[in-house]
């Protein structure tokens, strides 16, 4: 593994080990002072980065998957994390887990890889000379 994609994995490990600290440490239910619906806007933007982040390294650490198999796995990911995060909201006093956000985590998670793959399709492929 190159030197560039183990800094990758480490950023989409540092990300998602950030996602839970701040639920872990955010103080108040953040969501009750933003206005009705903004709350999933966060998640989705948050988790849809967090698909991005974990695309990468993934293609580069197992380039013999399809576009297609890595989709689904960064997407199952990325849900896992947010059923993660949200069953963790669950114990804290200050939050509450709630079906609209785990959806509105893989909404952005499914968001994100769309993107991915339309960038790799639109990539121009390196040919070999031969």
């Amino acid at each position: 593994m190159s030197g560039k994609t183990t800094l990758r994995w480490a950023l989409a490990f540092a990300y998602m080990a950030g996602i839970h600290l701040w639920t872990a440490t955010g103080g108040r239910n953040p969501s009750s002072t933003l206005p009705f619906g903004v709350d999933k806007i966060v998640h989705l933007c948050e988790f849809g980065l967090l698909a991005w982040l974990l695309w990468r390294p993934w293609r580069e650490t197992c380039p013999r998957w399809t576009e297609g198999r890595t989709a689904v796995f960064v997407v199952l990911l990325t849900a896992l994390n947010g059923l993660g995060d949200e069953l963790h909201q669950v114990f804290l006093p200050h939050r509450n887990a709630t079906w609209g956000d785990l959806a509105a985590d893989i909404a952005g998670g499914g968001a994100a890889v769309m993107w991915c793959l339309h960038r790799e399709k639109a990539r121009p492929r390196a040919t070999t000379q031969g």
